[in-house]
């Protein structure tokens, strides 16, 4: 059984057919994105509200400062290692 062969995306005028179906894409794609900017969501408004809900809420967080795990404090190279070194603790 053989298959047709696909239509080739140049035509026999020397490959002018390729920049008419891009056009044709770009005048589609712009019509497209036109109709949609006019179109409003039913939910737009709901959606604004709850955006601006939740940036409220993330700068009363960022005021807080950070949360977390405070850093652990390094002891100081000139202090004496060996007599508060955990696990040597005098038996008695």
């Amino acid at each position: 059984m053989k298959t047709k062969p696909l239509p080739s995306a140049r035509t026999a005028a020397g490959g002018r057919g390729r920049t008419n179906e891009a056009s044709a894409a770009h005048e589609h794609y712009q019509r497209e994105k036109e109709r949609r900017a006019r179109r409003q969501a039913p939910d737009a408004e709901l959606m604004e509200a709850a955006k601006r809900e939740y940036l409220a809420l993330l700068e009363a967080e960022a005021a807080k400062g950070k949360g977390g795990r405070p850093k652990k404090k390094l002891e100081k190279p000139g202090t004496d290692e060996g007599d508060a070194q955990e696990g040597d603790a005098p038996e008695g």
